[in-house]
């Protein structure tokens, strides 16, 4: 025989989930927002080697639902090189952002308001070649 009361502890526990559930969403979904305005902007930051280049990521957009942000890759190695990119967002702690362009593969992560790139691609001097950089949010005019 089925009592009220094992129901009742049922139906509070769904309840409880639920709520938690819809918290959990919530309070993640900001952080992604704070994260994205974190991104968003202008970072500048020198590749250190042989010739050291700068270059410079502006973040125009974050797309989370797709996660997906559209960026311009600028390098100054020869002469200004211009790429758009539409890189992989990924969130966390500490959110990436990953794309590739002909000279090779970048991985950028934000840590304590700095931008921390990894690159891995082509050299002239080198077929293989690995590279980090810190790059820093240039403030809003």
């Amino acid at each position: 025989m089925v009592t009220r009361k094992p129901t009742a502890i049922a139906f509070i526990g769904i309840l409880i989930t639920a709520l938690l559930s819809v918290f959990f969403t919530q309070v993640e979904a900001q952080i992604t927002d704070e994260q994205k305005q974190a991104l968003i902007g202008e970072w500048t930051g020198v590749w250190p080697g042989g010739i050291p280049t700068i270059a410079t990521l502006v973040i125009h957009e974050i797309d989370s639902a797709n996660a997906k942000a559209r960026c311009t890759y600028t390098t100054s190695k020869f002469g200004e090189e211009k790429f758009s990119v539409l890189a992989n967002f990924i969130p966390g702690p500490n959110p990436k952002l990953e794309f590739k362009i002909e000279t090779g593969d970048y991985q950028f992560v934000l840590k304590n308001k700095v931008l921390e790139g990894t690159f891995q691609g082509m050299a002239i001097t080198r077929p293989s070649v690995s590279n980090t950089t810190k790059m820093e949010k240039k403030p809003k005019k």
